[in-house]
């Protein structure tokens, strides 16, 4: 019997993550995921996922994939698996997989979400999940802010990890569909009553390290009216990172889906 390839539909809390890519000596979901799989199937296993994500960051629509030896049903994979895995992992669903699928290449849609907690002090069960920002924020300011960066940019100025640095070798041009601020609703607390839960979603072909996060440090800056909203188009025109602010930390951020070509990619334009 011959290895399969399969598509891993997976969550996770990255709080006690040291990211989503295998590094030497450091629990990582890539490393996790594989142990189980080997542990499942006796032989050792190689994924590719979807997106990184940094330490801390959360998702709830990673993909991976890999050559799998399995020998029982696809549907009894997952369930297996999560009766191994630890409780801050879990596979939603296992498929097999088209020829010549690849989790990161073969994707054309990745949407992340951002949350922020905007004034009293958080709630405690949201507290691993959001950024908490005393003071108020002016949610027009920063929802016009997030329109500029619809369309195909260079997002170098937002770029993390090196990448920003003019002259880096490394292509920063990305095309984002979906850029808002929405605020929810939070009732369970004593403290939404004083507070404002503001979520940021924005959806691309791809993204460049910290994208998110250097963008929403940015945002942050503007709602607080230390500058216009237009500042993020001047931001993009710089082309350095060393322009914006500071990232936002890695607790509110969550990679929330990723689609491939028959996924249902119709309300999306690239």
């Amino acid at each position: 019997m011959q290895p399969q390839l399969f598509r891993f539909d997976l969550g996770y809390d990255g709080t006690e993550f040291a990211g989503s890519q295998r590094q030497p000596g450091r629990r990582t979901v890539q490393g996790v995921l594989e142990a189980a799989l080997q542990q499942l199937t006796g032989r050792s296993v190689v994924l590719v996922l979807a997106g990184r994500t940094d330490r801390g960051v959360h998702a709830v629509g990673q993909v991976a994939s890999g050559d799998i030896l399995w020998r029982h049903p696809t549907a009894d994979l997952a369930r297996a698996l999560n009766a191994v895995l630890p409780s801050d992992l879990v596979v939603y669903q296992v498929r097999r997989a088209p020829p010549g699928f690849h989790a990161r290449r073969s994707a054309r849609y990745r949407e992340y979400r951002y949350r922020l907690w905007v004034g009293s002090e958080p709630p405690l069960l949201l507290r691993r999940y959001v950024w908490h920002v005393r003071g108020t924020l002016d949610l027009g300011a920063m929802s016009r802010a997030a329109g500029v960066l619809l369309g195909t940019h260079d997002f170098r100025s937002f770029a993390g990890k090196g990448v920003g640095v003019p002259g880096a070798d490394r292509r920063t041009v990305r095309k984002v569909s979906l850029a808002d601020w929405v605020e929810l609703e939070c009732t369970f607390d004593r403290a939404a009553a004083e507070a404002r839960l503001l979520e940021f979603r924005i959806g691309a072909d791809a993204f460049l390290p910290r994208m998110v996060r250097n963008i929403v440090g940015a945002m942050v800056v503007i709602g607080g009216a230390l500058r216009p909203p237009d500042w993020i188009a001047e931001l993009l025109k710089a082309g350095d990172r060393r322009a914006a602010p500071a990232p936002a930390p890695p607790q509110g951020l969550v990679l929330w889906r990723v689609e491939y070509p028959g996924d249902g990619l119709a309300n999306h334009t690239w």
